[in-house]
Protein backbone atom coordinates (compact mmCIF):
# COMPACT_ATOMS: atom_id res chain seq x y z
CA UNK A 1 0.00 0.00 0.00
CA UNK A 2 3.07 2.39 0.83
CA UNK A 3 4.44 1.88 -2.56
CA UNK A 4 1.47 2.68 -4.32
CA UNK A 5 0.93 5.55 -2.24
CA UNK A 6 4.62 5.98 -3.63
CA UNK A 7 3.84 6.26 -7.23
CA UNK A 8 0.85 7.90 -6.78
CA UNK A 9 3.16 11.20 -5.41
CA UNK A 10 5.61 10.22 -8.03
CA UNK A 11 3.05 10.59 -10.70
CA UNK A 12 2.11 13.71 -9.23
CA UNK A 13 4.57 15.55 -9.38
CA UNK A 14 5.95 14.60 -12.30
CA UNK A 15 2.61 15.36 -14.07
CA UNK A 16 3.63 18.66 -12.36
CA UNK A 17 6.71 18.97 -13.57
CA UNK A 18 5.77 17.93 -17.39
CA UNK A 19 2.64 21.04 -16.76
CA UNK A 20 5.56 23.15 -16.02
CA UNK A 21 7.63 22.62 -18.72
CA UNK A 22 4.58 22.71 -21.13
CA UNK A 23 3.65 26.26 -19.97
CA UNK A 24 7.26 27.31 -20.46
CA UNK A 25 7.57 26.23 -24.27
CA UNK A 26 4.02 27.75 -24.61
CA UNK A 27 5.82 30.65 -23.51
CA UNK A 28 8.86 30.38 -25.10
CA UNK A 29 6.68 29.75 -28.41
CA UNK A 30 5.27 32.97 -28.23
CA UNK A 31 7.65 35.01 -27.37
CA UNK A 32 9.45 33.45 -30.26
CA UNK A 33 6.36 34.12 -32.92
CA UNK A 34 6.41 37.88 -30.79
CA UNK A 35 9.82 38.03 -32.45
CA UNK A 36 9.18 36.45 -35.88
CA UNK A 37 6.17 39.14 -35.95
CA UNK A 38 8.87 42.13 -35.54
CA UNK A 39 11.15 40.64 -37.44
CA UNK A 40 8.83 40.03 -40.52
CA UNK A 41 7.41 43.55 -39.54
CA UNK A 42 11.06 44.93 -39.85
CA UNK A 43 11.83 43.31 -42.55
CA UNK A 44 8.72 44.39 -44.40
CA UNK A 45 9.56 48.30 -42.94
CA UNK A 46 13.13 47.48 -44.33
CA UNK A 47 11.84 46.74 -48.15
CA UNK A 48 9.78 49.86 -47.79
CA UNK A 49 12.53 51.94 -46.86
CA UNK A 50 14.72 50.43 -49.74
CA UNK A 51 12.02 50.97 -52.15
CA UNK A 52 11.80 54.83 -51.47
CA UNK A 53 15.69 54.61 -51.08
CA UNK A 54 15.86 53.18 -54.95
CA UNK A 55 13.14 55.85 -56.13
CA UNK A 56 15.30 58.75 -54.43
CA UNK A 57 18.83 56.97 -56.17
CA UNK A 58 16.97 57.28 -59.33
CA UNK A 59 16.21 60.52 -59.45
CA UNK A 60 19.40 61.87 -58.03
CA UNK A 61 20.89 59.40 -61.00
CA UNK A 62 19.12 61.46 -63.34
CA UNK A 63 19.68 64.51 -62.01
CA UNK A 64 23.57 63.43 -61.63
CA UNK A 65 23.24 62.92 -65.83
CA UNK A 66 21.48 66.30 -66.29
CA UNK A 67 23.76 68.15 -64.35
CA UNK A 68 26.94 66.05 -66.43
CA UNK A 69 25.45 67.26 -69.51
CA UNK A 70 25.33 70.54 -68.60
CA UNK A 71 29.02 70.60 -67.38
CA UNK A 72 30.01 69.26 -70.83
CA UNK A 73 27.59 71.81 -72.10
CA UNK A 74 29.39 74.54 -70.19
CA UNK A 75 32.41 73.43 -70.60
CA UNK A 76 32.30 73.80 -74.35
CA UNK A 77 30.49 77.17 -74.59
CA UNK A 78 33.74 77.67 -72.21
CA UNK A 79 36.10 76.76 -74.71
CA UNK A 80 34.25 78.31 -77.65
CA UNK A 81 34.12 81.77 -75.32
CA UNK A 82 37.73 81.51 -74.66
CA UNK A 83 38.75 80.63 -78.66
CA UNK A 84 36.77 83.52 -79.57
CA UNK A 85 38.49 85.69 -77.13
CA UNK A 86 41.59 84.79 -77.72
CA UNK A 87 40.45 85.38 -82.21
CA UNK A 88 38.64 88.61 -81.21
CA UNK A 89 42.08 90.02 -79.15
CA UNK A 90 44.16 89.27 -81.67
CA UNK A 91 41.89 91.28 -84.46
CA UNK A 92 41.83 93.43 -82.27
CA UNK A 93 45.18 93.99 -82.20
CA UNK A 94 45.74 93.54 -85.88
CA UNK A 95 43.44 96.13 -86.44
CA UNK A 96 45.39 98.39 -83.80
CA UNK A 97 48.16 97.84 -86.22
CA UNK A 98 46.86 98.24 -89.38
CA UNK A 99 45.95 101.95 -88.32
CA UNK A 100 48.81 103.00 -87.54
CA UNK A 101 50.39 101.68 -90.47
CA UNK A 102 50.75 105.14 -91.19
CA UNK A 103 52.49 106.39 -88.01
CA UNK A 104 56.43 107.03 -86.64
CA UNK A 105 57.24 107.06 -83.06
CA UNK A 106 60.56 109.73 -82.86
CA UNK A 107 62.05 109.50 -79.73
CA UNK A 108 64.86 111.76 -77.66
CA UNK A 109 63.92 114.85 -79.31
CA UNK A 110 64.21 117.67 -76.37
CA UNK A 111 61.10 118.63 -74.61
CA UNK A 112 59.77 121.99 -75.86
CA UNK A 113 61.71 121.69 -79.70
CA UNK A 114 58.54 121.84 -81.42
CA UNK A 115 57.41 125.60 -79.96
CA UNK A 116 53.85 126.03 -81.20
CA UNK A 117 53.55 124.16 -83.98
CA UNK A 118 54.21 120.50 -84.18
CA UNK A 119 53.66 119.71 -87.63
CA UNK A 120 55.67 122.48 -89.30
CA UNK A 121 58.47 121.28 -86.82
CA UNK A 122 58.43 117.84 -87.69
CA UNK A 123 58.55 119.05 -91.74
CA UNK A 124 61.51 121.30 -90.68
CA UNK A 125 63.15 118.33 -88.90
CA UNK A 126 62.90 115.43 -91.32
CA UNK A 127 64.41 117.92 -93.92
CA UNK A 128 66.87 118.82 -91.95
CA UNK A 129 68.28 115.78 -90.06
CA UNK A 130 66.73 112.97 -92.75
CA UNK A 131 68.59 113.39 -96.68
CA UNK A 132 65.04 113.19 -98.09
CA UNK A 133 65.07 114.89 -101.46
CA UNK A 134 64.04 118.61 -101.09
CA UNK A 135 60.91 117.96 -103.55
CA UNK A 136 59.34 115.09 -101.26
CA UNK A 137 56.00 116.95 -100.31
CA UNK A 138 55.99 115.15 -96.63
CA UNK A 139 51.88 115.85 -95.71
CA UNK A 140 51.61 115.29 -91.94
CA UNK A 141 48.01 114.45 -90.23
CA UNK A 142 48.35 115.09 -87.50
CA UNK A 143 51.90 114.84 -84.79
CA UNK A 144 51.71 115.16 -81.34
CA UNK A 145 53.73 114.22 -78.03
CA UNK A 146 53.14 110.96 -75.67
CA UNK A 147 52.30 110.57 -73.11
CA UNK A 148 49.99 113.60 -72.82
CA UNK A 149 51.73 116.39 -70.39
CA UNK A 150 51.40 116.71 -66.86
CA UNK A 151 51.63 119.15 -64.66
CA UNK A 152 53.92 116.87 -62.24
CA UNK A 153 55.85 115.27 -64.53
CA UNK A 154 59.27 114.50 -63.48
CA UNK A 155 61.98 117.18 -64.70
CA UNK A 156 64.82 114.66 -65.17
CA UNK A 157 62.60 112.28 -67.02
CA UNK A 158 63.27 111.40 -70.75
CA UNK A 159 61.50 113.61 -73.75
CA UNK A 160 58.00 111.83 -74.02
CA UNK A 161 58.21 110.34 -77.60
CA UNK A 162 56.60 112.10 -80.33
CA UNK A 163 54.04 109.96 -82.83
CA UNK A 164 53.43 111.77 -86.60
CA UNK A 165 50.64 110.35 -88.60
CA UNK A 166 51.02 110.91 -92.24
CA UNK A 167 48.44 111.05 -95.09
CA UNK A 168 50.72 109.13 -97.82
CA UNK A 169 52.31 105.54 -96.48
CA UNK A 170 54.88 105.94 -98.84
CA UNK A 171 56.27 109.20 -97.48
CA UNK A 172 55.99 107.16 -93.99
CA UNK A 173 57.63 104.30 -95.38
CA UNK A 174 60.46 106.12 -96.99
CA UNK A 175 60.98 108.53 -93.51
CA UNK A 176 61.63 105.07 -91.62
CA UNK A 177 64.05 103.35 -94.35
CA UNK A 178 65.94 106.68 -94.66
CA UNK A 179 65.93 107.00 -91.20
CA UNK A 180 67.20 103.33 -90.45
CA UNK A 181 69.67 103.42 -93.25
CA UNK A 182 71.66 106.26 -91.82
CA UNK A 183 72.08 104.68 -89.03
CA UNK A 184 72.49 107.29 -86.66
CA UNK A 185 70.40 110.80 -86.58
CA UNK A 186 70.85 113.80 -84.37
CA UNK A 187 69.22 116.54 -83.40
CA UNK A 188 71.18 119.71 -81.50
CA UNK A 189 73.86 117.35 -80.85
CA UNK A 190 71.27 114.77 -79.42
CA UNK A 191 70.75 111.07 -81.02
CA UNK A 192 67.10 110.91 -82.15
CA UNK A 193 65.71 107.27 -83.18
CA UNK A 194 63.10 107.17 -85.64
CA UNK A 195 59.95 103.55 -85.20
CA UNK A 196 57.34 101.97 -86.76
CA UNK A 197 54.22 102.78 -83.75
CA UNK A 198 53.09 99.59 -82.94
CA UNK A 199 50.11 98.97 -80.35
CA UNK A 200 51.17 99.12 -76.82
CA UNK A 201 50.52 95.30 -76.40
CA UNK A 202 52.16 94.57 -79.63
CA UNK A 203 54.98 97.27 -78.31
CA UNK A 204 56.05 94.99 -75.36
CA UNK A 205 55.97 91.89 -76.82
CA UNK A 206 58.75 93.54 -79.12
CA UNK A 207 60.41 94.87 -76.88
CA UNK A 208 61.16 91.60 -74.78
CA UNK A 209 62.07 89.84 -78.24
CA UNK A 210 64.75 92.95 -78.81
CA UNK A 211 66.38 91.83 -75.02
CA UNK A 212 66.69 88.54 -75.96
CA UNK A 213 68.56 89.43 -79.13
CA UNK A 214 70.62 92.06 -77.18
CA UNK A 215 72.06 89.12 -75.18
CA UNK A 216 71.56 86.66 -78.61
CA UNK A 217 74.30 89.30 -79.81
CA UNK A 218 76.70 89.41 -77.05
CA UNK A 219 77.07 85.66 -78.03
CA UNK A 220 77.86 86.20 -81.46
CA UNK A 221 74.93 85.64 -82.39
CA UNK A 222 72.51 86.06 -85.23
CA UNK A 223 68.96 86.80 -84.33
CA UNK A 224 66.54 89.63 -85.61
CA UNK A 225 62.76 90.28 -85.06
CA UNK A 226 60.26 89.57 -88.16
CA UNK A 227 56.61 91.14 -87.25
CA UNK A 228 54.62 91.28 -85.18
CA UNK A 229 57.02 89.92 -82.42
CA UNK A 230 58.50 86.45 -83.95
CA UNK A 231 62.11 85.76 -83.52
CA UNK A 232 64.07 84.77 -86.04
CA UNK A 233 67.32 82.56 -85.33
CA UNK A 234 70.45 81.89 -87.25
CA UNK A 235 72.39 78.76 -85.90
CA UNK A 236 74.97 76.12 -86.99
CA UNK A 237 71.37 74.07 -88.24
CA UNK A 238 70.12 76.59 -90.19
CA UNK A 239 67.50 79.67 -89.36
CA UNK A 240 64.47 79.00 -87.76
CA UNK A 241 61.66 81.54 -86.65
CA UNK A 242 59.56 81.48 -83.23
CA UNK A 243 56.33 82.68 -83.12
CA UNK A 244 55.86 83.20 -79.77
CA UNK A 245 59.07 83.58 -76.95
CA UNK A 246 57.52 80.57 -75.10
CA UNK A 247 58.04 78.48 -77.94
CA UNK A 248 62.05 79.24 -77.92
CA UNK A 249 62.21 78.89 -74.63
CA UNK A 250 63.90 75.74 -74.63
CA UNK A 251 66.39 76.76 -77.48
CA UNK A 252 67.25 79.99 -75.52
CA UNK A 253 68.11 78.35 -72.38
CA UNK A 254 70.04 75.86 -74.23
CA UNK A 255 72.22 78.85 -75.63
CA UNK A 256 72.18 80.46 -72.49
CA UNK A 257 69.68 83.15 -72.78
CA UNK A 258 67.30 83.80 -70.15
CA UNK A 259 63.62 84.50 -71.43
CA UNK A 260 61.70 86.45 -68.99
CA UNK A 261 58.06 84.24 -69.80
CA UNK A 262 55.56 84.07 -67.06
CA UNK A 263 52.90 81.19 -66.75
CA UNK A 264 50.02 82.99 -67.87
CA UNK A 265 51.98 84.23 -70.66
CA UNK A 266 52.87 80.76 -71.34
CA UNK A 267 49.31 79.29 -71.06
CA UNK A 268 48.28 82.36 -73.36
CA UNK A 269 50.68 81.25 -75.87
CA UNK A 270 49.73 77.43 -75.72
CA UNK A 271 46.40 78.23 -76.21
CA UNK A 272 46.70 80.46 -79.12
CA UNK A 273 48.91 78.01 -80.77
CA UNK A 274 46.46 75.66 -80.13
CA UNK A 275 43.28 77.65 -81.39
CA UNK A 276 45.69 78.08 -84.60
CA UNK A 277 46.05 74.61 -85.20
CA UNK A 278 43.79 72.44 -83.70
CA UNK A 279 41.49 70.10 -85.93
CA UNK A 280 38.83 71.33 -83.32
CA UNK A 281 38.84 74.55 -84.32
CA UNK A 282 36.01 74.51 -87.23
CA UNK A 283 33.74 72.53 -84.55
CA UNK A 284 34.51 74.92 -81.85
CA UNK A 285 33.41 78.41 -83.39
CA UNK A 286 29.64 77.53 -83.47
CA UNK A 287 27.79 76.92 -80.93
CA UNK A 288 25.30 73.80 -81.48
CA UNK A 289 21.47 74.57 -81.50
CA UNK A 290 21.05 72.21 -78.34
CA UNK A 291 23.80 74.24 -76.71
CA UNK A 292 21.83 77.24 -77.13
CA UNK A 293 18.50 76.09 -76.69
CA UNK A 294 19.69 74.77 -73.28
CA UNK A 295 21.42 78.05 -72.21
CA UNK A 296 17.89 79.50 -73.25
CA UNK A 297 15.95 77.66 -70.91
CA UNK A 298 18.54 77.86 -68.38
CA UNK A 299 17.97 81.61 -68.36
CA UNK A 300 14.35 80.86 -68.41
Amino acid sequence: MSSNMCESDHEVTLMGELGKLRKENQEGHNQTKMSLDRLEQTVLDIKVQMGEHEGRIGKLEDRVGMAEDVAVRHQRALRYLIHRDIALSATCDDLQNRLRRNNVRIFQVPEGSEGGNMAEFIKELLHKVLKIPSLTDIKIERAHRSPPFTPHRDPTAPPRHIIVRFLDAAVKDLVIRQAWSQGQVSFKDKRIFFDQDYSPELHKKRAKVHEVIKQLKKKDILARCIYPAQLKLKLGTGEKTYTTLSSAAEVLKGLGVDVRCGERERTEDELKDGWRSSGKKKRDTVLSASDLRTFLQEEA
